[in-house]
């Protein structure tokens, strides 16, 4: 019998799988998933010979591959946690070096030490672009190194409480969060923290400005005890730039019921951010969790992605995931290893800070790439094309008269604008602006008028000016 890699379905099964999901063809599956792309369609093979040589064969799908980047190329605006940046060749070049690229997980450290390196450079320049003390190896994506950054600091808490003067306190233990945190991250925390004691409680923002009502904030932990820690996005989801030196001062001059101050966790979708604005060490933030996707990786349909995470030195023992260190061998020659494995497999269980089961090493190794690249000069430069590129299409956007600025606050390279014709709602909006060739952002609500734009280097002002003709054309 035949080995077979797998089991193709036949012809009859597959019609049973279209009539069962409620479809007719799989073009209109696709649809459904990705919108309206060309696919190869079997009766475009039917001419080919049984047998091609390599580079014939080659050269026949090449040119299939440039008709559907030809069609499919389009300028993308849509942000909300991953971003479209620019990867340089040189990234892909050296990641995929067999040393790099196969390698499972460095267990072994004399046999790693490349990794282990690039790892250990990974961390230092996260170190230097949050200034926070302590960056770990990697986690699997944002919403997960929240998460994580959410159990630590109720680990610390309740280690705090433990000693403290409210010893036996029953109360339940919350979490303070503002509103302005991406909806997908909070709903990641919420299945992590499901079935623990533990509350969480959202915080309003500015309905003008789009940023953390620091009154409401400090009202919250005034009224409320037992709060382990307050969350808040750096930018946040609306693409405003927070205020964190008044958020700091509020967080860290309330008292909880364990005498000790909540913890301050900084999250960010958009570290590039920090090219431009202060990043979270640099307002003592506790805790730092974010998405390092726009360094060196590509968007890939929206995984797999590159959690970052950072702490307070005092805190490293609480930390998840694994931290790389620098040593020396026996020949005074530098060494790297791991000098903190804090996952259930490396310790017993009930010393585990973490069960993550892995890390996104190569991914983490695309970002030392990238990063190295870059150069300091580099990401400043990057970081502020993004302000730039995105201010621009706002501004004319709203002179146009169509488009209205939800909220004023400063932004970095996302905004909402919202639509002034009643005609048209943000899902309809951004439908017809896919006609045109235009990924013009992401609703915020079904039905509702705003709009998510975020804008990368990779968009030109060309495409700025196409994003705004193509848009007076509609409500033309």
């Amino acid at each position: 019998m035949n080995s077979f890699r797998y089991i193709p379905a036949s012809i009859e099964e597959i019609k049973k799988i279209y009539k069962f999901i409620g479809i007719k063809d799989k073009k209109e599956l696709f649809y459904k998933i990705i919108g309206d792309i060309h696919l190869i369609e079997g009766k475009e093979l039917d001419f080919m010979p049984d047998q091609m040589d390599e580079l014939s064969l080659y050269k026949y799908f090449s040119d299939i591959n440039d008709k559907l980047r030809s069609s499919g190329s389009i300028p993308v605006f849509a942000g909300a946690g991953i971003y479209d940046h620019y990867v340089p060749s040189a990234v892909d070049a050296i990641i995929s070096r067999a040393e790099f690229y196969t390698p499972y997980t460095p267990y072994q450290p004399e046999v790693s030490q490349g990794t282990l390196m690039a790892l250990f450079e990974f961390q230092s320049m996260l170190a230097s672009i949050l200034q926070m003390d302590t960056v770990n190896a990697s986690m699997y994506d944002g919403a997960e190194s929240l998460a994580e950054a959410v159990l630590m600091s109720l680990r610390i808490y309740r280690q705090n409480r433990q000693t403290g003067s409210d010893v036996g306190n029953s109360k339940k233990i919350k979490i303070l969060v503002s509103k302005s945190v991406n909806p997908i991250y909070i709903e990641v925390v919420k299945t992590f923290i499901k079935d623990l004691d533990i509350v969480i409680e959202f915080t309003d923002i500015d309905p003008k400005k789009g940023y953390t009502n620091a009154a409401h904030l400090k009202e919250k932990l005034q009224e409320n005890k037992n709060i382990c820690a307050f969350i808040v996005q750096q930018p946040n989801y609306f693409g405003i730039i927070e205020d964190l030196e008044i958020i700091e001062k509020i967080v860290h001059s309330e008292k909880s019921a364990s005498s000790s101050n909540p913890h301050l966790i900084v999250c960010s979708s958009e570290p590039f951010s920090f090219g431009v604005i202060a990043p979270p060490g640099f307002y003592n933030a506790d805790i730092f969790a974010g998405e390092g996707n726009s360094f060196g990786n590509y968007m890939n349909f929206g995984g797999p992605l590159l959690g970052l995470f950072a702490a307070k030195k005092e805190f490293i023992r609480q930390m998840p995931g694994r931290i790389t260190g620098k040593s020396k061998d026996d020949k005074n020659q530098d060494a790297y290893l791991f000098i903190l494995a804090t996952r259930e497999q490396h310790i017993r269980r009930q010393a585990a800070t973490s069960n993550i089961c892995t890390n996104n090493s190569l991914n983490a190794l695309r970002a030392a790439v990238y990063l190295s690249l870059c150069s300091k000069e580099g990401f400043k430069e990057i970081s502020l094309l993004n302000l730039k590129l995105s201010h621009i299409l706002c501004e004319k956007l709203i002179d146009t008269d169509l488009f209205s600025l939800k909220y004023t606050g400063n932004f970095y390279n996302e905004f909402v604008i919202e639509i002034n014709n009643k005609k048209m709602n943000a899902s309809e909006y951004i439908n017809e602006m896919m006609k045109k060739g235009i990924l013009a952002g992401i609703s915020l609500e079904d039905g509702g008028n705003a709009v998510l734009i975020a804008v990368t280097e990779k968009i030109s002002i060309k495409d700025i000016d196409n994003y705004v003709n193509r848009a007076v054309e509609l409500f033309s």
